[in-house]
């Protein structure tokens, strides 16, 4: 996911676009304010996603499951199933 750069007056005079942008397009902004300070602006769902998988991660047991997971997915080993046509 590229980052877009943009000033902190471009960010203070153009925040409703900047706004709009980030949710509509899930673009992630940098706003600098000087050369070495700066902020992200990301949608917060996207945000609590990248946390969420940080979670789960963070633990090693656990990962090596996501990780055996996927791989057994991409080798066709797994079959995904309607959830609502399994409960019903």
């Amino acid at each position: 996911m590229p980052i877009q750069q943009v000033s902190f007056q471009e960010c203070s005079n153009q925040f409703p676009e900047i706004f709009e942008r980030v949710l509509k397009n899930h673009e992630v902004i940098s706003v600098c304010k000087e050369s070495e300070q700066a902020i992200v602006i990301l949608d917060a769902k996207e945000y609590s996603s990248l946390i969420e998988t940080l979670y789960l991660l963070s633990n090693p047991i656990n990962a090596n499951r996501l990780r055996e997971g996927i791989s057994q997915h991409q080798q066709g080993l797994v079959r995904e199933i309607d959830v609502k046509t399994y409960l019903d």
